[in-house]
């Protein structure tokens, strides 16, 4: 009996201890089990977030232009705009005198006309600019119309630039627009939050809102060549 007795105590020991190992082998399953859920959970949160955000980013809107406001027609005078200093004392840029004339314009009487003097062999521009503080945060395209003589050389090209925010970011067009020998040429370029209109920089809500310098710029890449007047005009916002 003592035996018998014996035996059965041994037996209840051993099924306590395997019972023992199953429970702390599962908890630690189930701890296991526990961070790996948790982890995929947060990779997929941020997935989801991640998509979010490219979801929301801004995007210009497609819709036609159907109002427009003017802010420079040269109808009266040249209206602040000017060839810089710094750009008539530098090789590169073949600007000579700008002024304003009457009988070749886009819209009215008046244009700004520039003399230049575009000699090859390197790239060259003629740039003239207005300082002046403008919020174009209601509008979603800058333009200005351009007009190149019929005598004029196949190849030059324009572009707008903008000076922006309290640190005066240069910041031009990413494409240059080709200019038609004996037509006006119109220059656009979208200044809604997620443009890609600019070079380097993506619109955001401030960017149309501190616009500190308007400038246009001409350019030859090194072929064409030409010295004569180029008219701008009609410089304008629109929505």
């Amino acid at each position: 009996m003592k035996h018998f007795r014996s035996n059965n105590l041994a037996l209840f020991l051993i099924c306590l201890i395997m019972t023992c190992f199953v429970v702390v082998g599962c908890g630690k399953k189930g701890a296991d089990s526990e961070k790996v859920m948790s982890k995929t959970t947060e990779k997929a949160g941020q997935a989801v977030a991640g998509k979010a955000v490219e979801t929301e980013r801004p995007v210009p809107s497609s819709a036609p232009i159907t109002e427009e406001r003017v802010f420079y027609d040269f109808e009266y005078d040249l209206a602040g705009w000017e060839i810089p200093m710094w750009a008539l004392g530098k090789s590169d840029y073949v600007a000579k005198d700008a002024k304003r004339v009457e009988g070749l314009a886009s819209s009215g009487n008046g244009s700004l006309q520039i003399i230049t003097d575009f000699s090859g062999g390197l790239w060259s521009a003629a740039l003239i600019e207005i300082q002046q503080y403008l919020d174009l945060s209601k509008y979603r395209v800058i333009s200005v119309d351009i007009y190149l003589p019929p005598e004029a050389p196949v190849g030059l090209k324009a572009k707008l630039i903008l000076t922006v925010g309290s640190n005066w970011k240069f910041v031009e067009m990413s494409r240059s627009v080709p200019l038609v020998p004996g037509k006006w040429t119109v220059v656009t370029a979208n200044v809604e939050p997620g443009s890609y209109d600019w070079k380097r920089v993506v619109p955001n809500e401030e960017f149309a809102s501190d616009v500190r310098k308007v400038a246009v710029r001409i350019e030859a890449n090194r072929k064409p060549q030409y010295s004569g007047m180029i008219n701008i005009d009609n410089i304008r916002v629109g929505r």
